[in-house]
């Protein structure tokens, strides 16, 4: 069973990268190397199911979950902060059923401070929080663990720049923009759309646009691509139209590796002052500019007594990889590895997969539809719930801010 999930999650991982293709623009999304950037985004999604009918009791499934994200990027410093909380709730259809509901709250922030090179060494520290209430599960004291370390490399946003290309495209459509762009004209455009955080800092959230506007109508007076020499009220709708109204996938490109000592306050045991270690390399690249691929893999002990070894070693695995297939729909793949193995020659090692596929359509600004099939496997020893676990789901976002 594991080889041969193992073979099919490669064939289905070879299959999406050879269809990868190669931008036809001069410029690449990789030309991008501006660190400085700042992004927040804030989503609560809704699912549910409900079955009656030759069955003993009405059954029903749902799920609700809660995502915030925050990267702060300047040149010699980086804030991340992820939140993520989720609560599904079930009954079967039997009438001994019982209805069951699980909670599971994690987060992370990690601030890094670059050691000259804004693309070279730097200095990393972070926390790990965590809270769960599981279905008949003892486990669920606090998770919390703090950790500091070294690494190398920058991961960039380069969001800006597909969005300023999404704007000259939408220009030259509708006949607004006449003759070549070059690249400097693209890259001059994507750092204005960079600062809005800074226009709506000096001008509030309800003036801004009008000055962030006038400043991108500034970059392309000057290259001499205007046909009309403004933009015109055509023109500030189309660009608010890309920029405010519609959702634009993330873009990031490069890399960077880390090594880290930690210290692990509490886990969901309630085991607690266990020093460790970890180590994580991190890879992001947009191809041509519709497909963004990110891989995070990540590595973790725990030091018993200071001795290395003697301790399960933990290796994960977090593949995304997502494809723009128009301004409104996009194609969103994640594939997720968790593998434990056991110090312990009595003990099972535990392998558990998830692929997650799925199209997310952005009906309006804040009102997203996403309807996706999900596979999860899970083998340690001679577990009897080792089948392939399908799911068929739909669910409805929305994003706050």
């Amino acid at each position: 069973m594991k080889t041969k999930l193992k073979t099919k999650l490669n064939i289905l991982l070879f299959g999406l990268v050879t269809m990868l293709p190669v931008s036809a623009l001069a410029i690449e999304l990789t030309d991008y190397l501006d660190p400085n950037y700042q992004y927040q985004d804030a989503e609560l999604g809704v699912s549910f199911n409900m079955n009656d009918g030759n069955q003993d009791q009405v059954s029903y499934n749902g799920m609700i979950s809660a995502m915030y994200e925050m990267e702060y990027s300047t040149l010699p410093l980086k804030w991340d902060v992820s939140l993520n909380g989720v609560t599904d709730f079930s009954r079967g259809g039997n009438e001994n059923d019982d209805s069951r509901k699980n909670i599971i709250i994690d987060g992370d922030t990690t601030v890094k401070k670059y050691l000259g090179d804004y693309t070279g060494p730097f200095v990393y520290g972070g926390l790990d929080l965590g809270i769960r209430d599981l279905e008949g599960s003892k486990d669920n004291d606090p998770y919390a663990k703090i950790y500091a370390g070294l690494g190398y490399g920058r991961i960039t946003n380069a969001t800006p720049l597909m969005e300023a290309i999404r704007c000259i495209e939408d220009l030259t459509k509708y006949g607004l923009i006449s003759g070549d762009v070059t690249d400097e004209v693209y890259l001059k455009l994507a750092d204005v759309i960079a600062k809005e955080s800074e226009y709506k800092s000096r001008y509030s959230n309800r003036e801004y646009e009008k000055y962030w506007y006038e400043d991108m109508e500034v970059v392309l007076k000057e290259a001499g691509i205007l046909r009309n020499e403004s933009l015109g009220a055509l023109g500030i709708i189309r660009i608010q139209d890309i920029l405010t109204d519609e959702r634009v996938l993330q873009r990031k490109h490069g890399w960077e590796a880390g090594i880290q000592l930690d210290y692990l306050i509490s886990d969901y045991s309630g085991a607690d002052d266990d020093p460790g270690m970890g180590i994580y390399y991190e890879y992001a690249k947009p191809y041509g500019l519709k497909w963004q691929l990110i891989d995070r893999v990540t590595y973790s002990t725990i030091l018993v007594d200071g001795e290395f070894g003697d301790a399960a070693h933990k290796i994960s695995n977090g593949l995304a990889l997502n494809y723009e297939m128009s301004d409104k729909i996009d194609w969103e793949n994640i594939w997720t590895l968790d593998v434990i193995w056991e110090s312990d020659s009595d003990a099972d090692d535990t392998y558990l997969n998830m692929i997650d596929t799925g199209l997310r359509f952005y009906l309006s600004n804040t009102i997203d539809a996403k309807a996706g099939l999900k596979f999860t496997h899970k083998d340690q020893g001679d577990n009897p719930d080792d089948e392939i676990n399908s799911q068929l789901y739909f669910q409805m976002i929305y994003t706050i801010f």
